[in-house]
């Protein structure tokens, strides 16, 4: 074998070249022609320390493909697990069908099989769109054949979103409740934001009479001045911890053991339909109590970090509605009367 300015590991081996690391136990035929682009992008792969993709075109191919890009790479870490909850299904599926075989009616088919469960196939849908765009930028597919994923209609939400809280279920809540979901209650309405990211508030997050912190699902920076309420409470409260929210020993906590704990003391409840009421749902609750007070659709969104109108209709629901009327009737009003003095 000969170098004949090869890159580095690359060797002339009977009228191919063959890549040899031998600190890795590497030594692979590259039948590639050197300088090509696939070549390159085989070498690449080989520097790395892993053998490439198969060559065959695939939704296994794809799949492995898209999980290297930096899409995916770059996606939050709950969004990624559930990305490869769905892509896992989709991998059963059709592991080694062809996606330039995929047409519009089989994904319209895969999506009416899952109608029993009507959020999880909508995002089944969603991934799709995803993979099906990866699938092009790596010439899976052709520019004229669009995504057969795009334009499949959705299962519609058959409810205006999670349900508020009713007020004698808070005031039950707020009597019965562990220090600790009563903390997490709190937390809540006061600050209208997930549950992920109240389990994440952090003491030094709370200053001056604020909040400040960047939300998990958006990446959205907040600054929000505490409620008087909210600031009371925390007030009495113990700082036990980094987080606010913290186990006997100052720990942060993980959601599934709060979510058991808000399930427990509900369990124990004395009304009928206490434990339907699920923690998010209080987000809605903070939504109503804005727009209930007088506040706009971006002053709302300034609170909750909602990014679009269109959330803000399900969570702020009929409420939004007479809000917004009453203000602009109002306004109508005001005319009217000033048509009067003139």
């Amino acid at each position: 074998m000969t170098k004949d300015g090869l890159p580095k590991f690359v060797y002339r081996d009977r009228g191919y070249v063959r890549f040899i690391r031998r600190s890795r136990g590497l030594s692979v035929m590259m039948k590639e022609k050197p300088g090509t682009p696939e070549f390159w992008d085989h070498y690449n792969q080989l520097l790395r320390g892993r053998d490439p993709l198969p060559s065959k075109r695939s939704f296994e191919t794809l799949i492995l493909s898209y999980y290297e890009g930096d899409a995916f790479k770059k996606l939050k870490p709950r969004t990624k697990a559930d990305y490869q909850k769905y892509i896992g299904h989709i991998r059963t599926i059709w592991g080694s069908k062809d996606p330039a075989k995929i047409e519009p009616h089989h994904v319209y088919e895969l999506h009416r099989a899952n109608a029993d469960r009507w959020r999880q196939a909508n995002y089944l849908v969603q991934v799709m769109v995803v993979l099906m765009n990866h699938a092009r930028l790596i010439g899976f597919l052709k520019k004229e054949h669009g995504n057969p994923a795009k334009g499949i209609p959705l299962f519609k939400q058959e409810s205006d979103g999670w349900v508020p809280w009713p007020e004698d279920v808070r005031a039950e809540f707020e009597t019965v409740a562990t220090p600790r979901a009563r903390l997490v209650y709190e937390l809540c309405i006061g600050t209208g934001q997930r549950i992920g990211d109240v389990l994440k508030m952090r003491w030094d997050h709370f200053a001056d009479g604020a909040y400040d912190f960047t939300q998990g699902k958006t990446d959205k920076r907040l600054w929000i001045p505490l409620t008087a309420r909210l600031a009371t409470f925390l007030g009495g409260m113990e700082k036990k911890g980094l987080t606010v929210v913290t186990d006997a020993k100052g720990r942060p906590v993980h959601y599934r053991t709060i979510a058991d704990e808000m399930r427990d003391v509900k369990s124990k409840m004395k009304h009928p339909e206490a434990e339907s009421y699920v923690t998010h749902g209080l987000r809605k609750n903070a939504t109503i109590e804005l727009y209930q007070s007088g506040c706009t659709d971006e002053m709302v969104k300034a609170v909750t970090g909602h990014s679009g109108v269109e959330m803000l209709k399900k969570y702020g629901g009929t409420v939004r509605q007479i809000e917004l009327a009453t203000r602009a009737q109002e306004a109508r009003n005001r005319l009217e009367r000033n048509k009067a003095r003139t």
